[in-house]
């Protein structure tokens, strides 16, 4: 079975780092019957909390479900520790799940350096180089990329867009030159197998649950969420928010604005929890809502659909469809008052329509994950990194 060694920030155990260490876990237990899978990643959990697993043994391999993982300490991810473990597995091809972070720029200095045989390499930036993602830390990230380019730290890789715009995103910072693959990022194999649809809860017309599931930071655009709650005056509404404070600045601000809520909107925060404790918190919404200012992909998307909960979203992802399917709401973030029209929509919909809406949102998650193509447009990256190495 052909090897893949893949570079990230982090992966299982990890219970807060986001989509990112999902696009891995996903590749993995998609692709596992095909490759054999090595990865190098941290070892703590995501940026807020670096403690190390107590779980896994730092600094060797570890058996992981269908994965071997070394966990490596913030000391060990140097150029010349990526190139030892890069020729200890001899893979056939390498994937990074990245631009930017830290075990792929070390892996890609070591080959620049030809500290590590010619192999193939697959890079999926997962939305890094769109203008929102730049947007943030962007001197440091533009100062970065212009080196990068000028150095050719990325010379040779074959890229994966995950859509047809991010692939357009890469060749705006790399070169029109460039052919990126496009394949979607990869969904779990199934998502709450064992739903259904009774486990809703009842819906009265003139009342509604909302969940917001995300990490607090500005991208996922919370406070722009509670400023269109504030002119909800009528019905009677519940606002989870559910995600970890990564931002304590921005959650102040987002603090502030709980506290202009009208009474009728009851705020609660949950704050950060595990997946499966995530998945019953959407079981338990009616409605789903994130005005994000960007998303690659967004997994909590599909997972928000698979717990029969239609979502309300901004039209900076590329779950456009869900408003053509009658599983969901798609507004633009200049777009207030059809945010606040959506929004009372919701609240004044009766149990039968939210059934029947339920239904078809868990309908349209099921039929998208059932659909094996996704998988097989990877398989297809990979294969042309493996049949063609990269030129140095």
């Amino acid at each position: 079975m052909k090897r893949i060694l893949v570079f990230c920030d982090y992966y299982r155990p990890s219970l807060k780092a986001g989509g990112g260490m999902w696009t891995i876990a996903n590749l993995v237990d998609r692709l596992c019957d095909r490759y054999e899978f090595h990865i190098v990643t941290r070892n703590y959990d995501s940026p807020g909390d670096t403690r190390p697993y107590t779980s896994v043994r730092t600094g060797e391999w570890n058996d992981l479900g269908n994965a071997k993982v070394f966990y490596a300490a913030a000391d060990d991810l140097t150029a010349a520790n990526c190139a030892r473990l890069a020729v200890s597995v001899d893979p056939h091809v390498v994937f990074l799940n990245s631009v930017f972070s830290t075990p792929v720029v070390k892996f890609l200095i070591a080959r620049r350096r030809r500290m590590i045989p010619n192999i193939g390499v697959v890079l999926a930036p997962c939305g890094e180089l769109s203008s929102g993602a730049l947007q943030s830390k962007s001197l440091k990230k533009r100062t970065f990329l212009a080196i990068a380019r000028a150095t050719g730290l990325y010379s040779g890789v074959i890229w994966k867009a995950s859509t047809d715009l991010e692939s357009k995103e890469i060749k705006s910072v790399f070169g029109d030159y460039l052919e990126p693959i496009v394949a979607p990022d990869l969904t779990p194999l199934t998502i709450l197998p064992e739903f259904e649809i009774g486990q809703k809860p009842a819906k009265s017309a003139g009342a509604a649950r909302f969940v917001f599931l995300s990490r607090i930071v500005p991208k996922k655009n919370l406070a722009f969420a509670l400023r269109i709650f504030r002119e909800i005056k009528a019905g009677d509404v519940l606002f989870e928010i559910v995600g970890p404070i990564e931002d304590a600045a921005y959650w102040h601000e987002c603090e502030e604005l709980i506290n202009e809520l009208p009474s009728n909107v009851k705020v609660n925060l949950v704050g950060g929890v595990d997946y499966n404790t995530g998945l019953q918190k959407l079981v338990e919404s009616h409605f789903f809502i994130l005005p994000t200012l960007n998303e690659n992909f967004g997994y909590v998307f599909i997972e928000s659909l698979a717990a029969g909960t239609p979502i309300l979203i901004s039209d900076q992802t590329v779950w456009g469809s869900v408003s053509e399917n009658e599983v969901g709401w798609v507004s633009g973030l200049g777009e207030d008052q059809k945010w606040i029209d959506s929004i009372n929509e919701c609240i004044e919909m009766n149990d039968a329509d939210f059934v029947e809406m339920a239904a078809r949102a868990r309908k349209f998650a099921v039929t998208w994950l059932a659909d094996t193509e996704y998988e097989n447009a990877t398989a297809r990256a990979i294969e042309a990194a493996i049949e063609r190495n990269s030129v140095l």
